[in-house]
């Protein structure tokens, strides 16, 4: 069987390291996959490539805000071009299966629908705004054979209840995050990001982005009632350097200075989780966050907004803490109370493990991909 997966960003995220791992492990099962790519960044091509996997490169204009009319008007003069480039590959290359990762995917959708070949359409953020929500959930409808979604809360942010879909969580690797197998220099670690020995450490991981909700986090560190560090791991982004300066001002004028640390991208996040006494998820809204699953995966207690399939990751208080979205002090209780009960928080953290090894492993993943792709050959 071979598959096309296509993917609408050339950059490595989240759901590029899902497909080509996935298809690291399909191959073991006579399941190849090819992947169709945009042009641009090179970082998902490359990677492919060093794998193994055939990559094909076309244009896939993005739709963009109504106010930039340049990028909406080469959408829309490249998007018959590329539906037929692709629709001739699908056929050339003998596609048993189109797999079109991500909402925006209509180029690659229409496509597929031009052939006989079978599309599962995998859905996975809620952030897409109105109308074009609504306009890929229409044609999700219409166009797709199976409409995959990354988490239940994914379904119910694009379609009605009677619309069938297929969940397919996004994988942690467990054998990677692993706390078994992670050693760290404790002494080592803390003296590199400047905290002090015996100081508990809360921290969160994430590119500083205002859907992150790192500035309640801040908020909720003002209200810890005992002393703290808070190393924070992420990317500043070009993007958003009003909102990093933001954080920064408030983090001054809260008077964390000494507390709070913006440690910037980092790489060993599995030792990190490993010096984390508890992580902290702050966002406002999330699909089913990998970062979440990573420290569930390093028995490191996680406290997490209730947004998106975060509840579906911790379903209860047997694997974790819950609290609302854009609650400062519910955030800082929930840290409080993981602080002060060390025995509780480790029971959460040993069956937050167990949960990831059932529900989120890659195993569990490829054998969902692989179902999904022969029950859509096997309904040819």
């Amino acid at each position: 069987m071979r598959v096309l997966s296509s993917i609408t960003d050339p950059r490595m995220g989240g759901p590029q390291r899902r497909s080509l791992d996935v298809a690291r492990r399909l191959r073991e099962r006579d399941i190849e996959t090819d992947f169709l790519i945009p042009t641009g960044d090179d970082a998902f091509r490359d990677a492919a490539v060093d794998s193994g996997f055939e990559t094909h490169r076309v244009t896939l204009s993005r739709l963009r805000p109504p106010t930039n009319i340049r990028g909406n008007a080469r959408f829309f003069a490249d998007f018959v071009p590329t539906v037929r480039e692709i629709s001739t590959l699908i056929r050339d290359r003998d596609i048993d299966v189109v797999h079109a990762n991500m909402v925006v995917n209509f180029q690659t959708a229409l496509a597929t629908a031009r052939t006989s070949v079978p599309l599962a359409w995998h859905f996975n953020d809620t952030l897409t705004p109105t109308p074009v929500k609504q306009i890929a959930a229409a044609l999700g409808n219409r166009w797709a054979d199976e409409i995959v979604v990354a988490a239940d809360a994914v379904h119910d942010y694009y379609f009605d209840p009677e619309t069938p879909s297929r969940t397919i969580y996004a994988p942690v690797d467990i054998g990677q995050f692993n706390p078994d197998r992670v050693t760290i220099d404790e002494s080592s670690l803390r003296s590199e990001l400047d905290i002090a020995p015996s100081i508990p450490i809360v921290g969160t991981i994430g590119n500083l982005n205002p859907i992150k909700g790192h500035e309640y986090f801040l908020r909720a560190v003002a209200d810890v009632s005992q002393e703290i560090a808070v190393p924070i791991v992420g990317a500043e982004l070009d993007s958003r350097k009003d909102y990093f300066e933001k954080l920064h001002s408030l983090r001054t004028e809260l008077g964390l200075e000494d507390q709070i640390t913006f440690v910037g991208f980092r790489s060993d996040i599995p030792k990190l989780l490993s010096l984390f006494d508890v992580f902290v998820l702050p966002s406002i809204a999330e699909a089913c966050p990998i970062v979440v699953l990573e420290a569930m995966a390093m028995k490191c207690p996680v406290v997490a907004t209730d947004v998106g399939g975060v509840p579906e990751q911790i379903p209860g208080p047997d694997h974790g803490w819950i609290v609302p979205s854009e609650d400062s002090s519910a955030l800082a209780n929930a840290i409080q109370e993981a602080l002060e009960n060390p025995t509780e928080a480790e029971r959460r953290a040993e069956n937050a493990r167990a949960r990831v090894e059932s529900v989120f492993s890659l195993s569990a993943c490829v054998d969902r991909h692989e179902d999904l792709y022969r029950s859509l050959v096997d309904d040819q």
